[in-house]
């Protein structure tokens, strides 16, 4: 179970993401983002621990063979690292680095675990029949927490959204980030790449 301050730290880290996503512009591809944590080595043993959040890119031009992208890249991405399933599709390959993925997962720093994974990406907003550029940073930890910070374009600060619960979540990708969650924080799942 993640602690208040671990969440608070998380809720902090997904947005200073989003912002540095405001500060770069519109029209970027999306962003993976997987979190981790582990002791911090100069305290006393336990009682910090030091945060990293990987962005891992995504080739923006392969992403097109996915129809529904991300909602469709996830869920693929999962099945590539579940070591009891078949591998993905090639298309994966070409849109993000599985091994650089394999291989932060089984890092064997003692103490280091999988806090969340996340998504930074730009949508379309229909409200009232008028369309708004939106940008959304969406997560779930690995309490199965949903965490969706939006903001729409022009508007000066983002919205942030902690659910308890993603488990009958609507939103297509923090359901997939959830079982992306559920196979990557299971002990023994995952090992490196041979290099």
């Amino acid at each position: 179970m993640m602690s208040f301050n671990t969440v608070h730290t998380l809720t902090g880290c997904l947005l200073h993401i989003e912002a540095s996503a405001d500060l770069v512009g519109w029209g970027r591809p999306p962003l993976l983002l997987l979190v981790q944590d582990r002791p911090a080595p100069t305290a006393p043993r336990g009682t910090r621990r030091q945060m990293r959040a990987v962005h891992l890119p995504l080739n923006d031009t392969r992403m097109g063979r996915y129809r529904a992208g991300l909602a469709d890249l996830l869920p693929d991405l999962t099945t590539a690292l579940d070591i009891n399933q078949a591998a993905a599709r090639p298309t994966l390959a070409a849109c993000v680095d599985i091994g650089l993925i394999t291989d932060l997962l089984a890092d064997p720093t003692p103490g280091l675990r999988l806090l969340a994974w996340a998504v930074c990406y730009e949508d379309v907003l229909v409200e009232s029949d008028d369309l708004h550029e939106i940008r959304r940073v969406d997560a779930v930890d690995a309490d199965r927490r949903g965490y969706r910070i939006t903001r729409l374009r022009g508007e000066p600060h983002p919205v942030v959204r902690v659910d308890d619960h993603v488990d009958h979540d609507a939103a297509a990708t923090r359901s997939a980030l959830a079982r992306l969650v559920q196979t990557t924080s299971s002990p023994g799942r995952i090992t490196p790449t041979a290099s």
